[in-house]
């Protein structure tokens, strides 16, 4: 049976393992540049005490590769889309189940090596990824918030291409048919990964609240995801991120060119002050192991429903 798998699938796999190959030649390239390039700048901007804008300079010209990287995002799609959704549906689709099953298969069996093919050869695919991308990301990290990329390392790139592939197996299982699975997958992965991302990862934990003064140029201790910053006047009302002059005291209004101005020290002075509401960085690994475990659970039941349904369906 195993080989029966690796015959049908050997060119999903080359394929598979070229585009990694390929991912990491192009990502140790380039990483390897960039740490030099940060190591090279942070030396020098440390000897003339001007380091402060070294995570807005440093990288600016690398938009491309920081944008592929970005892209990896959606592999874990690719993989409930090319590997599980087809796994069982084209089966079905196809009628080559039932061959499998009268040449002294159960259906048990082949439904367990396809499954423990498919999700192993995700895991393995989503932790080179997870390493390579994590480690590509290094010098970024030490400049800004891990939180910003928060999707593309850690632990969760792996939880995700075992939900996916999970996800199109389960779906593949019920329809039996190739690209309406393919579509259902698409759907329902991107509406679920959406949904946790918005409104879930937000609330993991209380977010920290803290009073800093008006125009601070202060977003958060150092690597910290800012959820909000709001301007909030004397009696506790937030104005959002800006000010409508019509809310300032008069004696804090300035004529300028092409409109009205404001004092900072004066709406200061009058109880004007921000409010940032933030995630802190300490939290991190601790929101990576929440999401990666929702995702595990959700690909565990997945695959327990997937067992289910064969098991119990007339072929």
């Amino acid at each position: 049976m195993n080989q029966l798998v690796w015959r049908l699938h050997r060119d999903q796999a080359y394929f598979a393992v070229g585009a990694l190959a390929l991912l990491a030649v192009i990502l140790l390239v380039t990483g390897v540049t960039m740490a030099d390039d940060y190591r090279r700048a942070l030396s020098a901007c440390a000897a003339t005490q001007s380091c402060g804008n070294l995570a807005n300079e440093l990288f600016r010209g690398d938009g491309a590769i920081i944008d592929l990287v970005n892209f990896t995002m959606v592999i874990p799609l690719l993989f409930g889309l090319f590997w599980g959704a087809p796994l069982l549906a084209k089966e079905f689709e196809d009628g080559t189940h039932n061959l499998a099953w009268t040449q002294g298969v159960s259906r048990r069996h082949w439904l367990r090596v396809n499954l423990i093919w498919a999700l192993l050869g995700a895991a393995a695919w989503g932790v080179a990824l997870t390493v390579l991308v994590s480690w590509w990301r290094s010098p970024e990290n030490a400049l800004s918030s891990r939180f910003a990329a928060f999707d593309v390392q850690g632990l969760v790139p792996v939880a995700y291409a075992l939900f996916a592939v999970a996800l199109g197996i389960a779906v593949g299982a019920v329809i039996r048919r190739v690209l309406p699975s393919l579509a259902v997958t698409l759907t329902a992965f991107v509406a679920i990964r959406v949904a946790v991302g918005v409104y879930l990862r937000p609330h993991y934990a209380s977010p920290v609240t803290t009073k800093e003064a008006l125009f601070a140029d202060w977003g958060g201790p150092p690597g910290s995801w800012l959820m909000s910053s709001n301007i909030v006047n004397r009696r506790g009302q937030s104005l959002g991120n800006g000010i409508d002059i019509s809310q300032v005291p008069a004696a804090c209004r300035v004529n300028v060119p092409g409109g009205g101005g404001v004092q900072a020290r004066c709406l200061a002075s009058h109880g004007f002050h921000q409010v940032l509401t933030y995630q802190p960085a300490s939290r991190f690994w601790a929101f990576q192991g929440l999401e990666a475990g929702l995702f595990v659970v959700l690909a565990a039941g997945l695959v327990a429903f997937t067992v289910w349904r064969v098991a119990t369906r007339d072929a």
